[in-house]
């Protein structure tokens, strides 16, 4: 194909808990033909305004830009792409990630005429055959309707293509770690805390074939789990640690657990290589798939941390949320970890549908009670996608407007029959000072703390938390 043919991936600037290497346009720009020029230009990193990169643009022709984004960005993509356009009319300009996989027709809807086509599901190999089959600016239906994924506009109407999960993760070439070196990065890790820096993102795994009611990681990945070979996953470490100078591993997999014989095997391998690099789960853990011995092995192979979604101290709120757990087993669950001697933190969930006050309280209280080295409380998200969502919108008690939606976890955007939005946000603000105002937190917080950039970090993240 033409040898000129660029491309850059825009991450925008936007707010965030964490700086991170985007993972996701590593794998896209890997699986892309050699021939192409790619740029990754990241606002957010390099705190770039649009000033600073429509000049970015306009200096070089790219062929393709792509963005992606959740919820929260939207509105900003719809605007920023707008912009990119009149700059650079010849460019095709492509939507992917989150918001476009749970929403893509109402999303393609949203963002024209500044976004050209979209993306939903894995979209390496889709991006690829997008390339590839337009080469020649041939963007008929007839080329277009063969693109897995894919969703564009065919006379007036908006069609989306079927998409194809990528079953053999090991197909997939590494991230271009070039264009997003780990150590370019700041100390600002997703889960706020690390051992060692430089420090990277993998994942092992892609699905969840959990039915949470409230978690769209299986309408954006899938509900099987697929995963890589153990020899795929060290030799991605090993490139890490030899060409990036990579000293830990934060997997961010939904549910690496589930592959539990991988997990140990992978466990095994680290004690047997001995490449001294510690790892975490700053994402989640199912942890009822693990005994105390398959912990400790995890903690002998370097691993320090892990998070889980608690979600509630109800038993009756768990039950709606179909979690598969009570309270009393997740509370054996946590003990475990500590006893394996790996810090733990624990994520919930308050505003519920039929959650009351009373239930939020016995929440509070209850993180009180679990050995957790810290918690993270985020309001609930009716997510597209989710039985709570369907159920909201059917029963009429939440309609979905892109204009004003910003499903994050720090922001209101449902409020059952049993709450108001004043109690919510001081039920929020309550749970954290009852967990994190004791003195055994505060010290152990303190001596997680790296340096003064980490410090300043952490103040920035809890002062977000806090206030919204």
């Amino acid at each position: 194909m033409n040898k000129n043919f660029n491309v850059a991936f825009i991450r925008i600037n936007s707010v965030a808990d964490e700086i991170i290497p985007p993972l996701h346009y590593g794998y896209l720009a890997a699986s892309l033909p050699r021939s192409c020029n790619v740029s990754l230009i990241d606002m957010l990193r390099d705190n770039m305004d649009e000033e600073c990169l429509l000049k970015k643009i306009t200096s070089k022709k790219f062929d393709l830009i792509c963005l992606s984004g959740y919820s929260k960005d939207i509105v900003p993509i719809r605007n920023l792409s707008g912009k990119l356009k009149a700059h650079s009319p010849e460019s095709i300009i492509v939507l992917g990630g989150v918001q476009s996989s749970l929403m893509p027709e109402a999303t393609m809807a949203f963002v024209e005429p500044g976004v050209d086509y979209c993306f939903t599901g894995d979209g390496e190999n889709s991006l690829a055959k997008f390339v590839i089959d337009t080469e020649c600016r041939d963007f008929s239906h007839d080329i277009l309707k063969d693109i897995p994924g894919l969703v564009f506009r065919s006379n007036g109407k908006i069609v989306k293509n079927p998409e194809e999960l990528i079953a053999n993760l090991d197909s997939i070439p590494f991230p271009r770690w070039d264009l997003m070196p780990p150590a370019s990065y700041p100390k600002s890790p997703h889960g706020a805390f690390f051992r060692q820096f430089p420090y990277a993102a993998m994942y092992a795994t892609r699905g969840c074939p959990f039915p949470c009611t409230f978690c769209a990681a299986s309408k954006v990945s899938g509900k099987s789990i697929r995963h890589r070979s153990l020899e795929n996953i060290m030799e991605e470490i090993k490139l890490l640690r030899n060409n990036y100078g990579v000293k830990e591993i934060h997997f961010e997999d939904d549910n690496f657990s589930v592959k539990k014989k991988l997990l140990i095997e992978f466990c095994e391998t680290l004690l047997k290589e001995d490449l001294n690099i510690t790892w975490c789960f700053p994402n989640g853990l199912r942890l009822e798939m693990l005994d105390l011995n398959d912990l400790r092995l995890m903690h002998r192979a370097g691993c320090y941390a892990v998070n889980v979604g608690v979600e509630s101290g109800s038993d009756r709120i768990l039950k709606r949320m179909k979690k598969g757990i009570t309270t009393e087993k997740m509370r054996e669950s946590i003990a475990r970890v500590k006893r394996a001697g790996i810090d733990i933190g624990g994520f919930f969930i308050i505003g519920f549908p039929g959650e009351t006050k009373e239930d939020i309280l016995q929440t509070i209280k209850y993180s009180r009670t679990l050995e957790l080295d810290r918690i993270g409380v985020s309001y609930f998200q009716p997510y597209p996608g989710t039985k709570e969502y369907d159920d909201l919108v059917e029963s009429g008690k939440f309609s979905y407007d892109m204009n004003l939606m910003k499903l994050s976890l720090h922001t209101i955007n449902y409020i059952n029959d049993n709450l108001t939005k004043r109690q919510l946000y001081w039920l929020r603000r309550r749970a954290f000072f009852a967990f994190y105002f004791r003195w055994k937190i505060v010290v152990k917080l303190l001596k997680e703390v790296r340096n003064f950039e980490h410090m300043m970090f952490i103040l920035k993240r809890a002062k977000r938390w806090l206030t919204s």
